[in-house]
């Protein structure tokens, strides 16, 4: 399957949004987590009944396209799985794009801003358990937040847990444990929420998943944000409520010690 920058407007991707995509971050030690990404894509491939290469041919592909492009590290790499047009014949298709990382020193200093998002997540989409490419209402909600001056929204489920943000996964620190909602809450199976949660348990953190309130979460002592590009973002803020946000590299805050963490395990890679 031979990468391509165009697409035909055939294609189930042009018409429909259908198809998968995975973003990548990449270092000057290449693609990081690159199993996590390929097997998040071909469960979500075997859902929507497409193909795509194998794991190995999957890296190569992205490999060559990162000795290709000039930009100094680290950077974002997307890569789009197309729907295709089975009665057509017409294949599902690769896209690669390159992006800059949005996220800046202040931030992960000093934290973020949440937005409580109008309205909810539908755990029962089986949209919520893949990397759609149908992307529109992650991106209205993200709007919405921004309009309120924040960096991020956070989503409630139909039922009023916590689900998740609008491109991230959430976790919260109460009482020395690490909450972070179900994956049947509506949150999409994240990379890095699967990392955090293997680095807490090696590191003797006590954690939890399960469905939460809000109630839950303004009692925390600590909430942070996953995803591939930002890792851990602490919260300092939902909706005017504040949460206490350690200066980096403190040794008491459970947050901390797992950027730590997860810092040294991007160095193993």
């Amino acid at each position: 399957m031979t990468p391509i920058s165009t697409i035909s407007t055939n294609d189930r991707l042009a018409l429909f949004g259908f198809g998968l995509f995975e973003t990548l971050l990449i270092t000057t030690r290449g693609a990081l987590f690159v199993d996590l990404h390929w097997e998040r894509m071909y469960r979500g491939a075997q859902i929507l009944g497409l193909k795509m290469p194998n794991q190995q041919e999957w890296l190569l592909t992205i490999q060559d396209f990162v000795r290709q492009f000039s930009q100094p590290e680290p950077f974002a790499l997307r890569i789009t799985l197309s729907g295709g047009t089975p009665a057509t014949n017409l294949p599902s298709q690769l896209l690669l794009h390159q992006r800059s990382i949005p996220y800046t020193p202040e931030q992960y200093s000093s934290g973020i801003k949440l937005h409580l998002l109008t309205y909810p997540r539908n755990e029962q989409s089986p949209l919520s358990q893949i990397k759609s490419t149908n992307y529109l209402e992650n991106l209205l909600a993200k709007e919405e937040a921004v309009s309120y001056d924040c960096e991020e929204g956070l989503w409630l489920n139909t039922q009023g847990y916590l689900a998740e943000g609008t491109m991230s996964n959430l976790f919260f620190v109460k009482n020395k444990t690490l909450y972070t909602p179900a994956l049947t809450s509506g949150c999409l199976p994240g990379t890095r929420r699967q990392i955090i949660l293997d680095l807490a348990r090696s590191n003797n953190i006590f954690t939890k998943e399960g469905f939460y309130t809000l109630n839950d979460l303004s009692s925390a002592d600590e909430v942070f944000m996953t995803n591939s590009l930002m890792g851990l973002m602490p919260v300092q803020s939902l909706n005017g409520c504040s949460f206490r946000v350690s200066l980096p590299h403190s040794k008491d805050s459970i947050t901390r010690n797992l950027e730590h963490a997860y810092s040294n395990l991007i160095k193993e890679q």
